[in-house]
């Protein structure tokens, strides 16, 4: 399998090239503004810029050693060619400064050339007097040749464009050295640049490694995150807690089985211990038909939680709440204690989902049969309102803990029975619906919990075809 790029080895590559591009084009800018005299000495002449590279290497071309070990200038042909094309071009070579040109150099550039003996240098732009009496810009360097250090002397040249590519690809070569170590150094510089900026990126890698189901929540830090990258740790954390919010919703999904089947088994198992009991078949049959009932709400839960399901049927309040009450009328008999109802004549009418009213108002029932008293009584009343109430006469609960005892795995403590999310599914449900649920203290004792629902659609449209 192929190795995925390096993003490191990308950027030091690039970063590296664009230096060594700019210094090259930098260079070459400079010499050409010299060329033009607009950059170095104001009476450099631009024919002598470019051209004086060509002419040296014609002349090198031209020197030959006599038999004596003596040097002298044999023209070539390239170099013939040159002066016949350039009638005004003037060299000389010289093996000092301070000695005389070899024998074929043109005489009054070697001329000017004795005036200088004195300087001792590398090399000089100067201006000589040519034979037609013309004022000839010329340059004199040495170099290192076949037959020795040579100082090579040129003037009276004219531009040609050929020599300014000469003189590029010349000084390309010469300066071939100092570009490859530039290239090196700014690779070095590049690779230690490029590895501490993405070091956040390595930071933040480890610490996706560290992140289990445990620890969905807690993200990636972005403290040190670059302005870069940190749309992208964003981006990551947001997922995560969309990860963390899926899973603590198939956690409580999972509680949400055990919680709302253990009712009904608990109910099927009371009517199994009196099987000679009138009715028992048909109540059985009824009781199969509860559990299916509260699997298929347990499925429209997670599908509401989802977004997969739609709270679009019209319902009669009175009717879903009397249904429950019903189911449950056994196991709250069983367990020594009494349920009523309370609800209006008329229909009470909403616009939701029933099997997610059901669900929530079956929790709320199982809660307050654990709250109630031996043989105290568990009431449920439905408002014209659109409201459910669940009151219970236990210990009540405390204005503190009215706002933690929605809170998922809450419970008041070790001993109390639950798996405390009962109550985290009822307000997750209602909320969905669109509905509210909160708590209060019941007269003389215990918790009354009231769920209260939107009014429906058709029923805003004649308040408002009322008013006007």
């Amino acid at each position: 399998m192929r190795p995925p790029p390096s993003l490191t080895r990308r950027l030091i590559v690039d970063l590296s090239y664009m230096q060594l591009i700019a210094i090259v084009v930098a260079w070459l800018g400079t010499t050409a503004l010299g060329g033009l005299g607009i950059v170095g000495a104001n009476d450099y002449w631009l024919d002598e810029f470019y051209s004086y590279y060509y002419i040296r290497d014609l002349v090198l071309q031209s020197i030959v050693r006599d038999a004596d070990g003596t040097l002298h200038i044999e023209p070539n042909e390239t170099l013939r060619d040159e002066m016949r094309r350039t009638p005004t071009l003037r060299y000389a070579a010289l093996e000092s400064m301070r000695g005389p040109a070899l024998r074929g150099s043109s005489e009054d550039i070697s001329a000017a050339l004795i005036g200088i003996t004195s300087v001792e240098t590398r090399g000089l732009d100067f201006f000589f007097i040519s034979d037609a009496g013309r004022r000839t810009a010329a340059s004199a360097w040495r170099w290192k040749t076949p037959t020795g250090p040579l100082f090579i002397a040129s003037g009276g040249m004219t531009f040609n464009w050929k020599d300014v590519v000469y003189a590029f690809r010349n000084e390309l070569v010469s300066q071939s050295l100092y570009l490859a170590v530039v290239f090196s150094v700014s690779a070095a510089v590049a690779w230690l640049a490029v590895r501490r900026s993405l070091a956040p990126l390595r930071r933040a890698a480890e610490a996706a490694e560290r992140i289990d189901l445990e620890s969905l929540g807690q993200g990636l830090c972005v403290d040190d995150a670059p302005s870069e990258i940190r749309p992208l740790v964003d981006a990551v954390n947001r997922t995560l807690k969309r990860l963390d919010a899926s899973v603590a919703r198939m956690r409580r999904y999972t509680a949400n089985a055990a919680h709302q089947l253990r009712t009904p088994v608990a109910i099927l198992r009371a009517r199994l211990e009196n099987p000679e009991e009138r009715g028992f078949r048909v109540d059985l049959q009824r009781d199969t038909r509860r559990i299916q009932l509260i699997v298929e709400q347990m499925l429209v839960a997670a599908r509401l939680s989802e977004g997969q399901a739609s709270p679009d049927r019209d319902l009669d309040l009175s009717a879903v709440a009397r249904g429950i009450v019903a189911d449950y009328s056994p196991l709250i008999f069983k367990a020594r204690r009494r349920i009523a109802f309370e609800a209006p004549t008329a229909p009470v009418a909403l616009r939701s989902n029933r099997v997610a009213i059901e669900c929530a108002l079956a929790n709320l029932i199982d809660n307050a049969l654990r709250a109630e008293p031996e043989g105290g009584t568990v009431l449920v009343r439905v408002g014209a309102d659109r409201t459910i109430r669940v009151i219970d006469h236990g210990e009540g609960v405390d204005e503190k803990h009215r706002e933690l005892i929605f809170e998922p795995f809450w419970r008041r403590g070790d001993e109390a029975p639950g798996n405390g999310l009962g109550l985290a599914i009822v307000e997750e449900l209602i909320e969905m619906l669109g509905g509210r649920i909160g708590v209060a203290t019941t007269p003389g004792g215990g918790a009354t919990f009231v769920m209260s629902f939107p009014m429906r659609r058709e029923a805003l449209d004649e308040d408002a075809q009322a008013q006007l």
